[in-house]
């Protein structure tokens, strides 16, 4: 409820909000608790806490429903979005990854000149139609695909951390935009307020070029926001989440390895960040979490869509 009136403006509840899930773990406990009490108030607690719990994650843990196809239906397109690790020196992993996943384009985050070189040499044949990689950039955003595309502009301070482009999918125009939102800097207050600032005015500067337009329109890539972040809340409220649209699960993404910040163990996968987002000219028929490649500090999203409204 603070969240939703204060939103990610205070670092401390911003960063809580990243694992609201967790906030629920307890109720297997308090349902034992109800039970032992028999009182009706710990009932009514207990309901309260399970009808928000189901609100806000029901979607993820509710297998997806059956697919209804209609009589005319247009092209798919499997994407997948991949942030590489701009640290890594082997790019073996990445191909062995995007040739089991198969997908016919790649969003690729932080990827480096040397990762895209060798990518060319083992997959670049598959994927003929690539964004440049830029050297001036620490590590860029790259679009790879099957199908031909043309590289967009955008203004505004995004360089290397945002790629819109257009693919020709058979004779129709589908705008695909790569976004890396801006990452954490620090766990000091000001730093933590000032990247959700920065998240927050990325997407908006991204949709306001792009949502609306005729094109049927993908959005995806590392967003460094959960779903309870206002981030992902401005995104959904002009675009669908394939993940939740076609996945099951909670869609944990990152990090792929476990540690310990500031002598506090933590598990692997504590957060979902990377997402695949559609207008309404698409349908997710499939969304999943890829398996690690044993590298990146990233889980890839591959989602299959199906284009079931032409441009105008």
């Amino acid at each position: 409820m603070a969240h939703g009136m204060i939103g990610d403006d205070f670092w401390l509840l911003a960063l809580i909000n990243a694992f609201a899930v967790y906030l629920f773990a307890p109720l297997p406990l308090a349902a034992l608790l109800a039970v032992i009490a028999r009182r009706r108030a710990a009932w009514f607690a207990l309901l309260t806490v399970a009808i928000l719990f189901a609100a806000l994650f029901g979607a993820e843990l509710t297998p997806p429903s059956a697919i209804v196809r209609a009589g005319s239906e247009g092209p798919t397109l499997t994407v997948m979005t991949y942030n590489v690790l701009f640290t890594i020196t082997d790019a073996a992993p990445i191909a062995t990854t995007i040739t089991n996943a198969n997908p016919d384009l790649i969003a690729f985050q932080e990827l480096t000149p040397p990762i895209a070189k060798q990518l060319e040499q083992t997959i670049g044949a598959r994927y003929p139609h690539r964004t440049p990689v830029r050297a001036e950039c620490h590590a860029d955003v790259s679009i790879w695909s099957r199908h031909p595309l043309q590289v967009e502009n955008i203004d505004g301070n995004v360089t290397c951390r945002v790629r819109p482009v257009v693919v020709d999918l058979d004779g129709r125009r589908v705008r695909v935009i790569n976004i890396h939102a801006w990452p954490y800097l620090g766990l000091d207050p000001e730093s933590v307020e000032q990247g959700f600032d920065w998240r927050r005015d990325q997407v908006e500067l991204v949709l306001d070029r792009f949502a609306g337009r005729p094109e049927p329109l993908i959005l995806l890539g590392d967003l460094n926001s959960a779903p309870m972040h206002e981030v992902y809340r401005t995104v959904s409220m002009h675009l669908k989440d394939s993940f939740r649209e076609a996945g099951w699960g909670l869609g944990h993404t990152f990090p792929t390895r476990g540690g310990r910040l500031r002598g506090i163990p933590y598990p692997d996968r504590l957060v979902r960040i990377d997402y695949v987002f559609h207008s309404d000219h698409w349908r997710a028929e499939a969304a999943r979490v890829g398996k690690w490649d044993g590298s990146s500090d990233h889980h890839p999203v591959v989602a299959q869509l199906r284009l079931i409204q032409t441009n105008p």
